[in-house]
């Protein structure tokens, strides 16, 4: 079933400084949407509004046409993955799918070959990219219709960023995604659209040379 998500009119300020205010952002399931700004450009707060944790002087957000302040708190709408680590360091990978799953859930997860390896162990025995691999799969992995991830390739060797590609793309036909890091090669990789946020608003980039064209990143260093 197709699913779209809408978010508009979000005013974001900190302290006397407007961050966000002129946010238009659209995806819908079966779509992945690559967020990319500079540093302070407000992409973890943007992300944390849309997941309803953060709460701005004015955002409507907006699935399947009706507004949810805080979707996070209906139960299948939207997941969020922050960017920093979030499970507790002494339980162990199977007791962690356990607690988020069913049954019948678990057993997709136990077949993927990169938790098989690691079931046994605590979260704090894990390698980094292990652990942020594991941490992506549970959320993708859950009954919702959203994911929004933030930094998914940050700090990861490159076989754990392929592997995290393949995974989104393994749960895109059924999710809508929007992601974003600072890896921009592999955000366009990911990505079926890219969105730049620069100067508190949001602007189609329409090809590699665009982040050039806004000076998101150097003449020359695309090819």
């Amino acid at each position: 079933m197709h699913h779209r998500l809408e978010v508009s009119n979000v005013i974001m300020e900190y302290g006397h400084r407007q961050i966000l205010s002129d946010i238009y952002l659209t995806c819908s399931t079966g779509e992945v949407i690559g967020l990319v700004g500079r540093n302070g450009a407000g992409k973890t707060t943007l992300m944390k509004i849309i997941f309803g944790s953060l709460h701005p002087i004015n955002q409507h957000v907006r699935i399947d046409g009706v507004h949810y302040p805080k979707p996070f708190k209906v139960g299948n709408l939207i997941a969020y993955l922050p960017q920093e680590n979030f499970l507790p360091p002494n339980l162990t990978v199977r007791q962690i799918i356990n607690l988020y799953y069913n049954r019948r859930d678990r057993e997709k997860l136990y077949k993927d070959v990169r938790i098989y390896t690691i079931e046994k162990l605590k979260t704090k025995h894990l390698s980094y990219g292990q652990l942020r691999y594991f941490e992506i799969l549970l959320l993708i992995s859950l009954d919702v219709k959203f994911v929004l991830l933030d930094e998914p390739f940050s700090g990861l060797e490159p076989i754990y960023k392929e592997h995290v590609r393949e995974l989104i793309g393994l749960h895109k036909n059924s999710k809508g995604f929007i992601i974003t890091d600072h890896d921009y090669s592999n955000i366009m990789q990911a990505s079926d659209r890219l969105v730049l946020l620069k100067d508190g608003g949001c602007i189609p980039i329409d090809g590699p040379r665009d982040l050039e064209y806004y000076q998101y990143v150097p003449e020359g260093v695309i090819e």
